[in-house]
């Protein structure tokens, strides 16, 4: 899991940015692009809450090669930034499992039933997102961490809208998309 947080820093040019007590790092892979996307939420040392959104931009040079560039905007709210902290803790976040611990949620038992080979079998389905965006999650509260990768979350809520993990995971993406006018692209 970390590796996925090294490449991600490197390839955004922060790979010496220090991880605080109190901090939330959500990076979203656009799975068919080179867009790369990161909201920073932390407690400084000076015990202020600071937002902060880095993205690439992608450009040709001269010899028609790509550049990857990282752009950094510092991002305000309308709300208190401590009370925002409390509604991403609430979220459940620093507790969400791996996308591999609930992937038995993620198909439909269709209760059929039937002999193959003298053997009893039933059937499921299950779908497959291949493109999109995934999310990289690391969080730090306190000695709490967590590190978690969920792949196309949106897809797969709209499939299964009544697995926990992804309802708690999009309730995380709603409130910093609403509240710092981030993640808006799809």
């Amino acid at each position: 899991m970390s590796q996925n947080n090294h490449e991600y820093d490197k390839i955004l040019k922060l790979e010496n940015l220090k991880f605080n007590d109190n901090e939330i790092r959500i990076y979203k892979d656009y799975q068919t692009s080179t867009g790369l996307e990161l909201f920073r939420f932390y407690k400084d040392n000076n015990k202020n809450w600071k937002a902060e959104f880095y993205n690439t931009v992608a450009s040709k040079n001269n010899k028609n090669e790509t550049i990857i560039r990282t752009r950094k905007s510092k991002l305000n709210s309308l709300k208190n930034l401590e009370m925002i902290w409390l509604q991403i803790f609430d979220t459940q976040i620093i507790h969400l499992p791996k996308w591999e611990t609930f992937q038995y949620k993620l198909k439909t038992v269709k209760k059929e039933y039937q002999i193959e080979d003298g053997e009893l079998l039933s059937s499921t389905s299950q779908i497959a997102v291949l493109d999109g965006v995934s999310f990289y999650v690391k969080i730090k509260i306190g000695e709490k961490e967590n590190e978690i990768m969920y792949y196309n979350p949106k897809s797969y809520l709209e499939a299964y809208p009544n697995v926990d993990e992804l309802l708690s995971f999009q309730e995380l993406l709603n409130l910093i998309r609403d509240e710092f006018n981030v993640f808006t692209k799809k």
